[in-house]
């Protein structure tokens, strides 16, 4: 699949952020600069992306250039945490030492790229022995930079700690308390910034794509001869999440010192974002079966209607499509002139992926239809919703038809969501990309008027979390949450005192636009079946807004 340019824009800003940190934090230890640290980001990010006359670019999915850095950043700080810790317990970590952290880190992963002139897979058969040739590597580059000689042995010996399939053994590997700390460190941030990544879950595909690879390379019968685990199916693992965590993350990681720790001193704030994030993905995954908002494309893919490379040449159709600006001589004077210009096409912003799919003859209206029920409701959850609850969406739907004569309508939806979630409050909050900040835009609740068109900035709170990390969030005790600002609450809900909170993400065709969030259960706890309730709410109200958006000239 061919990125697009901003795509393409995006992710290498993405990867010059994460080089300028690294950089800053050794600037900040050793207050200068470094031509071997600079040489060796410049080299191993060109390594990657195909410079090298030796190999070819990384093709692998999961295991890449932003999984290296992300590595290498989190080794940084876990370094610089330590360095913070003054006391003969803690001799701190040298200019040496921390480079040869950072060329391990870098280099750990590097055994998935193919050699120039290999043209089987994609580099996912090595996943199983990418160890030794990522060791391999980096003994190779770092002799012919003369790097210092312990560096060009210290390297390999760090990453052969990466290894997930034997027990740790460290003997024989370091010459000192510094270079085992190092050590610890780069094998602890390889497994915490994989489970640490907020797009973990999703990544998880990626990564059974690489041992399907593997699989197919080996054979399944030799690996589980070996005493490899082999999965069926990504889905496998994704349930497996909570298992891998709890009986081989957790232990691997009290095995190696548990330095994680010391980003609590890095960050000064009493805290370690990364377990952070690690929290909301292993509770991500504990709602599984509650049904975050979904692409068409992938509905439809989930369902058997279409393949991946059907829904990919549609997506193509539509970004060609939306180049081409309809042109409208006058705006339409009645509403039966406004519905001749929408049905022509005219009004619309595009059509949606369902309809270039009809247009290639591969779906069936009907199949489109079924997809589109499913991407709003979804039928695992309409089975267990009460009759009280499935007359409650049928007036909502109802009621959404008339959404172009106003928003004063979504405040409408929210206060019967209030009733039904027997909750104070909701709001929906909308983002403004440009300044990053949140816009309260739909209010109510005992403070409405107050909360009505208060302004935060989007990466803070939950719904700050929320919006961030595009997974929904139930805290049932706010001051036990660190998510939770009390600063921002203070400011925008004055003595209206927020106790519970549950918010969800607001999606338009794909596009993350903004939060839902509900106030304040009256009685006992929000539960993941309110959760499967606010979710359906904001379906309804996002496909609502999709369709006010395609329909840009409102009805009088």
């Amino acid at each position: 699949m061919t990125q697009s340019g901003a795509s393409i824009e995006n992710h290498n800003n993405n990867i010059q952020f994460s080089i300028s940190l690294i950089k800053e934090i050794y600037a900040a230890e050793f207050g200068s600069d470094s031509d071997l640290l600079n040489d060796i980001l410049t080299d191993t990010t060109e390594l990657y992306q195909g410079k090298w006359d030796s190999h070819q670019s990384c093709k692998t999915g999961y295991h890449n250039l932003n999984h290296a850095l992300d590595v290498t950043l989190l080794t940084a700080r876990m370094i610089g945490g330590w360095n913070r810790i003054k006391g003969h317990d803690h001799p701190p970590i040298d200019t040496d030492l921390f480079l040869a952290a950072i060329a391990s880190a870098l280099f750990h992963d590097s055994g998935y790229i193919m050699e120039k002139g290999d043209a089987k897979g994609s580099g996912g058969k090595y996943s199983f022995n990418h160890e030794a040739r990522s060791m391999s590597l980096a003994r190779s580059y770092l002799t012919r930079k003369k790097w210092p000689p312990r560096s060009i042995e210290l390297v390999p010996a760090i990453i052969s700690l990466t290894r997930f399939n034997v027990p740790l053994q460290f003997e024989g590997l370091f010459n000192s308390e510094e270079e085992d700390i190092i050590g610890r460190m780069m094998a602890t941030a390889d497994l915490v910034a994989q489970m640490a990544d907020v797009n973990y879950m999703d990544h998880i595909k990626d990564l059974y794509a690489e041992l399907k690879e593997a699989y197919d390379f080996e054979s399944v019968a030799a690996l589980q001869k070996s005493g490899y685990k082999v999965f069926s199916s990504a889905q496998e693992m994704v349930d497996g999440t909570l298992d891998f965590y709890e009986n081989f993350v957790v232990p691997r990681l009290k095995q190696l010192g548990q330095m994680d720790q010391y980003l609590v001193k890095f960050f000064r704030e009493g805290r370690n974002p990364y377990m952070e994030n690690i929290t909301a993905n292993l509770s991500g995954q504990l709602t599984t079966k509650r049904p975050n908002w979904q692409r068409l494309g992938d509905v439809l893919n989930d369902l058997g209607m279409v393949s991946q490379d059907q829904i990919q040449a549609a997506l193509k159709l539509q970004e060609q499509s939306r180049k081409i600006k309809p042109q409208v001589d006058k705006p339409p004077e009645s509403l039966s002139d406004t519905l001749m210009a929408w049905m022509e096409g005219t009004l619309s912003a595009g059509k949606c992926i369902g309809e270039y799919l009809m247009d290639m003859d591969v779906l069936s209206p009907k199949h489109l239809r079924t997809g589109l029920l499913h991407q709003v409701l979804p039928a695992n959850i309409i089975e267990i919703l009460s009759r009280k609850e499935l007359i409650f969406l049928l007036r909502i739907s109802l009621l959404r038809q008339n959404i172009a004569r106003g928003p004063w309508l979504l405040n409408q939806i929210l206060e019967m969501t209030n009733e039904l979630l027997n909750c104070e409050g909701s709001h929906i909050l909308l983002a403004k990309t440009e300044s990053q900040e949140m816009l309260i835009a739909v209010p109510t609740g005992p403070n409405k008027d107050q909360l009505d068109g208060q302004i935060f900035p989007a990466d803070k709170g939950l719904a700050g979390w929320v919006f961030s990390h595009g997974h929904p969030a139930i805290v049932s005790n706010v001051r036990k949450d660190k998510r939770f600002d009390s600063e921002i609450d203070r400011n925008t809900r004055g003595k209206y005192e927020t106790e519970s909170i549950m918010a969800v993400p607001l999606n338009i065709n794909g596009q993350l636009v903004g939060v839902m969030e509900a106030i304040n259960k009256v009685e006992g706890e929000f539960t993941e079946h309110d959760l499967n309730i606010l979710t359906l709410v904001a379906n309804v109200i996002t496909s609502s807004l999709e369709g006010v958006f395609h329909l840009q000239t409102p009805l009088s």
